[in-house]
């Protein structure tokens, strides 16, 4: 027989939403958060806005009042992570490595809580409430800006659903109206608009992130914050003027214009006004003027970064032809040992019989090779922070002596294999010291003599410690010593500097 007793009883004792739905749960979970355990504060946010992305039964209403009560109590707790997460705080209950997947995990799910306000009001066809919607918009495309840029600071692969729930962002904001519509994201930052977020983050994807440094990614993203009002988006189609394209409808990151780039939904830019600027800036900074005069943070003038700002140049510019490779490149399959780490190599190439440390020992598969560079794949299983231009010895052995390479470019793709593209620097090194010329301790140095085959003159790397533009010292190396002086960088590795430098005179 039906039980409609329990059926009635269950109609009229229905239990609530469960979780947080509404502001008034969020409120009673914040005050219910402990204090001084941050990590532990945000996961718990976290998990607040999961269950609010997951639940389609919050009124727009709660939405609206829940979701910027979140982001105004974790936008603090958040940076405090990071800073743990760059070593700049000391927690001694959360590690870097602890506090990353909530890092990673709040841009996301603050991202989407967002774009869900706008799904549900643009369902609900809502009116009345368009500045607070705006608001939205704004701040949903800053936060899936920073989880793009997060992964670029990794080299991962970008998940296609990301780059289609930011384009769809902007193109809302296009269809509404408001894309150029000043507004502040918080009270405590600058005016900005959508569009010129939107181009930050295209531009930022156009400077190749997977060829730079994590510290060169976060340079040129503070440089694009800058910048970007300098480029403006168009709906016509320009071949002979524009550069770049991005489909608004699509799940693409933008690139290089074609000419079948035609509809509705592209949008188009060229890059010659922001080239000059960046020249006029280039000037200012190669003459010596401070950054702070140009807006632009300290770090701008450093050797390494006004080659990167040639460097973009370069890429943004339709004057510069597509790069080619030095030599070809022919496929290959066979194994390698890779010893990563500048200290490790010296270690290795000091005492050749000793094992060293083996966590610096790693095997992974060549699948192409030139006479000056190699490209190469291992799975990786964790955060193994290798990173462009660090410097790794490549054998065919674990005991023969390595030869020397830069890594110059890493993909992580979401199926967890790493592509690695790295440059010999030296099949030959030569383990040398370096003292000053009144004596005291050596340290140790690599000498790469002349490669006439690949245009190469002989040069040092030295620890970036021991190294500094223009200094005198005493080269001793095979029984044979010279007072030599260092020629500015070539360039500057992850934990050394490449650099020429001039025999003064031999000693005796």
């Amino acid at each position: 027989m039906f039980d409609f007793k329990g059926l009635i009883s269950a109609l009229f004792q229905k239990k609530g939403q469960e979780g947080i739905h509404d502001l008034k749960s969020a409120t009673q979970m914040m005050q219910e958060l402990p204090e001084s355990d941050i990590l532990n504060a945000q996961i718990e946010i976290v998990k607040a806005l999961q269950q609010l992305n997951t639940n389609p039964k919050v009124s727009l209403k709660e939405r609206l009042r829940t979701v910027p009560y979140l982001d105004e109590k974790a936008r603090g707790l958040q940076t405090h992570l990071i800073d743990i997460y760059y070593g700049r705080q000391i927690d001694t209950g959360a590690t870097p490595q602890q506090v990353l997947p909530t890092i990673l995990a709040f841009w996301n799910d603050m991202g989407e809580a967002y774009r869900l306000c706008l799904k549900q009001a643009a369902q609900a066809n809502a009116r009345g409430m368009e500045k607070q919607l705006q608001q939205c918009a704004l701040r949903a495309i800053r936060y899936f800006g920073e989880h793009i840029k997060w992964a670029y600071l990794r080299y991962l692969e970008l998940d296609p659903r990301t780059w289609r729930r930011l384009n769809k962002l902007y193109q809302h904001a296009e269809q509404y109206g408001f894309a150029m519509a000043p507004q502040h994201a918080y009270a405590d930052t600058p005016g900005e608009t959508i569009r010129h977020e939107y181009i930050r983050i295209l531009m930022l994807s156009l400077a190749n992130p997977d060829k730079l440094q994590p510290e060169q990614i976060e340079l040129v993203s503070d440089w694009l914050g800058r910048w970007s009002h300098r480029i403006d988006l168009e709906d016509q189609i320009r071949p002979n003027r524009q550069l770049f394209a991005v489909n608004i409808a699509g799940s693409s990151p933008p690139k290089r214009l074609r000419r079948d780039m035609v509809g509705e939904n592209w949008r188009y830019w060229y890059t010659e006004a922001l080239t000059q600027y960046l020249k006029d800036v280039l000037e200012q900074l190669q003459r010596g003027t401070d950054p702070k005069d140009l807006d632009l943070p300290a770090q701008s003038a450093t050797p390494a970064n006004l080659d990167l700002l040639q460097e973009l140049m370069a890429w943004w510019s339709r004057d510069t032809p597509a790069p080619v490779r030095k030599t070809e490149r022919h496929t290959i399959s066979k194994k390698v040992f890779v010893r990563r780490g500048f200290a490790s190599i010296l270690q290795k190439i000091a005492t050749p019989e000793a094992h060293g440390n083996r966590n610096d020992l790693f095997q992974w598969d060549v699948v192409n090779e030139s006479a000056t560079g190699l490209g190469a794949s291992y799975q990786g299983l964790h955060e193994d922070h290798l990173r462009v231009g660090e410097i790794v010895g490549i054998s065919e052995s674990a005991t023969t002596a390595p030869s020397i390479g830069i890594v110059r470019r890493i993909n992580k793709r979401l199926d967890g294999q790493v592509n690695v593209g790295i440059e010999t620097l030296t099949h030959s090194p030569i383990l040398v010291e370096l003292s000053a010329l009144d004596g005291g301790p050596a340290s140790k140095a690599l000498y790469s003599p002349e490669n006439t085959t690949a245009y190469q003159s002989r040069f040092l790397i030295v620890a970036e410690a021991d190294y500094s533009e223009q200094r005198e010292c005493r080269l001793s190396a095979q029984g044979k010593a010279y007072r030599i002086r260092l020629a500015p960088a070539m360039e500057r590795a992850t934990s050394c500097s490449l650099a020429n430098f001039s025999v003064l005179e031999k000693l005796g």
